[in-house]
């Protein structure tokens, strides 16, 4: 198949969604099909000022098109990225805007399969991230309520995922679960990352990657070490990811004392993520919004247990090991008291990574992942086809 992969996220976006895309590529073209990949790193020459052009106009406008200056340029970078002139036989979106600046580009020749990665209503979490006045997010409701109401062809990563926007979805859209997969065995293979091991001392190390935003809360792992050290100091946290929380995670170490203890150890590309869980005793993830949480599975994958709080998508993940799952509402002190208990029991730690692993293994390997992708797409250009042939008049032959 010639397929077209299409996302808002840049190849240097940090990012799972992006992770998704690229680690999909690869697995398609290693099957030997032709696969393009178009972002707004795409576009190139006058159309691509023109875009920024237009993009810093809209936002001298008002809040509405201020609200909506990044989603109209991004989808025109898509629109105008695309080559209308290549033949495809399916195009995989990872998010709803570049799935219809592709079904636009091309015409509506060709199936458009949208993977849904957002975290809850689409809307919801645009707002979630940039709170808007008013008049402003109506307009992002109205928008999210327009792609959502053109979409025929709907992957969700988790059930959570689909259900969250399955009313908004069209009665003809086909959907379809097909949770994230990863190369199990570059996890285990790994060595532990020798810099890491080095800082922490001998001590254990609780970890947890992700964007550092307050969606992925991280400043409750920060306040929970705080309270984790009146009963221990055999410990060190260590923070993988950038973002704009970073200043204020500084500011909260900085005034809890625990410049030794919280180690913010910077962005890693994701080859670099499994040594770092190697090296890690606990891999506990606090996300407070999350349709799936690719880095549950990649932690399960190193024979990491994985702690997580029961939002969204995790307890899909975490199904096999519901001891694993964290109260939403847990607070500082109640998570200093379950790490503790935890790293009090090698045994228990190990029975978890165990269970988890196999869990892992049996519905997140990359093959099925692709497997069930492929099996989609063929699924969607069948049923794509069939209003098609039925449009074409029968041809009936008489004899004289």
């Amino acid at each position: 198949m010639n397929i077209l992969l299409v996302s808002f996220l840049k190849p240097d976006a940090p990012s799972g969604v992006r992770v998704h895309y690229v680690r999909l590529a690869e697995q398609l073209r290693q099957r030997g099909h032709e696969v393009d990949v178009v972002t707004p790193a795409t576009l190139t020459g006058p159309r691509r000022h023109l875009v920024a052009g237009l993009r810093h106009l809209l936002r001298r406008l008002g809040p509405v098109p201020r609200a909506l200056a990044t989603t109209m340029a991004y989808y025109l970078h898509i629109r105008w990225g695309i080559d209308p002139s290549r033949r495809y036989d399916v195009v995989n979106a990872q998010d709803l805007g570049s799935g219809l600046a592709a079904r636009h580009a091309l015409g509506n020749r060709v199936p458009v399969v949208v993977t849904g990665h957002f975290n809850a209503h689409p809307a919801a979490d645009e707002l979630r991230q940039k709170p808007r006045g008013p008049a402003a997010a109506r307009a992002i409701g109205r928008w999210y309520a327009h792609l959502l109401a053109r979409t025929q062809y709907f992957i969700g990563v988790s059930r959570f995922g689909l259900e969250a926007v399955r009313a908004a979805l069209p009665p003809h859209c086909e959907s379809r679960v097909v949770p994230n997969g990863i190369d199990l065995a570059a996890g285990r293979a790994a060595t532990p990352d020798a810099e890491l091991r080095r800082r922490a001392a001998g001590r254990h190390v609780l970890l947890n990657i992700g964007h550092l935003e307050s969606r992925k809360n991280q400043l409750l792992l920060v306040r929970a070490a705080h309270a984790l050290r009146q009963f221990r100091q055999d410990f060190v946290v260590g923070l993988v990811g950038k973002g704009e929380d970073e200043a204020l995670l500084r500011q909260h170490i900085a005034e809890l004392g625990l410049e030794d203890v919280v180690l913010l150890l910077g962005y890693r590309e994701h080859e670099q993520v499994p040594p770092l869980l190697r090296a890690a005793e606990l891999y506990v993830h606090v996300a407070t919004h999350e349709t799936f949480g690719l880095v549950l599975v990649e932690a399960m994958a190193a024979g990491v247990p994985a702690l997580a709080l029961a939002v969204g998508g995790v307890p899909e993940v975490l199904r096999a090991t519901p001891a694993a799952l964290l109260p939403p509402d847990i607070t500082p002190a109640g998570l200093a008291a379950v790490l503790h208990s935890w790293l009090n029991a090698p045994a228990l730690r190990r029975q978890l990574s165990r269970e988890q692993a196999a869990y892992a293994a049996a519905h997140f390997a990359v093959g099925q992942m692709v497997d069930a992708t492929l099996n989609f797409y063929e699924h969607a250009r069948r049923h794509f086809r069939a209003p098609q042939a039925a449009a074409v008049p029968e041809l009936v032959l008489t004899m004289p």
